[in-house]
């Protein structure tokens, strides 16, 4: 007997395709689980509202049209957005509301972002409700735009307060040097006298336009571009990206799991499985699921197939093994043998309780059958008393487990391993029982006279 040497597979995408092609369940099933967790966050987690509010920041200055320095220059972006968003902001918003908002929460609620010129404000604030983040975006802006302006008022006031106090000194002290002037008759006395007048009055000129300039500064703090209504809400968590997750969180443990599961004695399928699991070519698709005869004429055609395949690779031994897991029985070898005994050749089939006394050599073609349900023990010593070997399987009952078990122990062995015959899958209730093995002998022992007829 000849050694067959195993080939070595390289796995590509179409062994990828094809477990997933068989574990599309598993990938199912996650993905609706995935679907229904992100629905059930979704139930259980409170929507987060925000609405935003623009507003147009004025900058406060007395020379609004002064070329020398832009308008977005005169405004700090991180002293802007520390302002918008600060506890005194939430105060005055919350006593604007008058609902009993707490300036706390508030103040946690606000997030407020400034334009890269400083010049606009976007204010948010979240809430559980559309309409109540809504007044507290635009409560937030209006606040803050007062806040800014009462703060410029604030200072313009203290300002001018500090420069009326100054003309005030100064009108003093030019009423003394007025009084000096007239009552003195020294010339240098005079002329120092009408010195510091004239210094007085400029300074006093001065001080009176500033004075001016600044009760005429215009200490609006900004506009509102766009009120929340006007602008999207956002919705946190989104709905859209929470189901999305889940499918896609779903999808990736399900192809995950198929992975996992897949090589755990999975049944094979389809043909094209069985002959990936086994390595080697499918020898005939049978188109009636039950391995008995009499076979339709496809199957037949196929069988006649399988024995010039088996007649073509036959050693001068002439000891073929039918390793069948599609069936208890031994119909499959049974139709082999008569195949064969077509050609004019002799076979017989060995009866796998007594193959011991069947194996002499008196030149037929020995077909011996071998359920796998008869176990490793007998699988050993059939496949030890053959020369080739092929494997009956069936679609959704035979496993990779099996396909890799069968072949290691037939290539092990050295004997040559032709293919396999499959059968669809079965889709009527099986045997159990005392009642099926009674019928599985007595299959065998008819199968075995219409064998030996040849």
């Amino acid at each position: 007997m000849s050694r067959v040497e195993s080939n070595t597979t390289t796995i590509g995408l179409d062994h990828y395709l094809r477990v997933l092609a068989r574990q599309w369940r598993v990938v199912v099933a996650m993905t609706f689980i995935g679907v229904a967790a992100s629905g059930a966050f979704l139930l259980i987690t409170t929507d987060r509202i925000t609405a935003t509010t623009q507003v147009n920041l004025s900058v406060i200055t007395t020379e609004p049209f002064s070329p020398q320095r832009a308008a977005s220059g005169l405004l700090d972006k991180a002293t802007e957005a520390a302002i918008a968003s600060s506890y005194v902001v939430a105060q005055r918003t919350a006593a604007a509301l008058d609902d009993g908002t707490i300036p706390s929460e508030l103040h946690d609620a606000i997030e407020v972002s400034i334009s890269e010129d400083g010049t606009i404000a976007r204010v948010r604030a979240t809430a559980p409700t559309r309409a109540v983040a809504v007044e507290r975006a635009d409560a937030v802006a209006s606040a803050y735009l007062g806040y800014r302006s009462d703060e410029a008022e604030e200072r313009r006031d203290t300002i001018v307060a500090n420069l009326t106090e100054r003309v005030d000194a100064l009108n003093t002290d030019l009423a003394e040097v007025n009084e000096s002037l007239a009552s003195t008759d020294s010339v240098p006395r005079e002329a120092q006298a009408a010195s510091d007048r004239e210094q007085i009055l400029a300074e006093l000129t001065q001080i009176l336009a500033e004075r001016t300039s600044l009760r005429s500064l215009i200490t609006t703090g900004g506009s509102v571009l766009t009120d929340a209504a006007q602008n999207p809400v956002d919705v946190a968590p989104s709905r859209k990206i929470a189901v999305a997750t889940g499918i896609g969180c779903g999808i990736v443990l399900g192809i995950v799991f198929a992975f996992i599961r897949d090589p755990r004695g999975r049944r094979l399928r389809s043909a094209s499985e069985i002959a990936h699991a086994t390595g080697a070519r499918v020898l005939a698709r049978m188109q009636d699921p039950l391995a008995h005869p009499p076979l339709s004429r496809a199957d037949a055609a196929s069988l006649a197939v399988v024995r010039e395949r088996v007649i073509a690779n036959l050693p001068t031994a002439n000891r073929i093994l039918v390793i069948d897991d599609a069936d208890d029985g031994s119909g499959t070898a049974a139709e082999l043998v008569a195949a064969i005994a077509e050609t004019g050749r002799r076979a017989r089939l060995a009866d796998p309780e007594t193959r011991d006394l069947e194996y002499r050599d008196d030149g037929s073609v020995i077909v011996i059958a071998c359920p796998t349900s008869d176990g490793t023990a007998a699988l050993l010593a059939a496949i030890r008393q053959s020369d080739v070997a092929l494997l009956v399987a069936r679609e959704g009952t035979t496993t990779n487990v099996t396909a890799r078990e069968v072949i290691g122990e037939v290539r092990q062995a050295g004997v040559g391993f032709l293919g396999t015959i499959v059968y669809p899958r079965i889709r009527r209730a099986h045997r159990s029982g005392a009642s099926g093995q009674r019928a599985v002998r007595e299959r065998r022992s008819e199968l075995r006279v219409l064998a030996n007829v040849f």
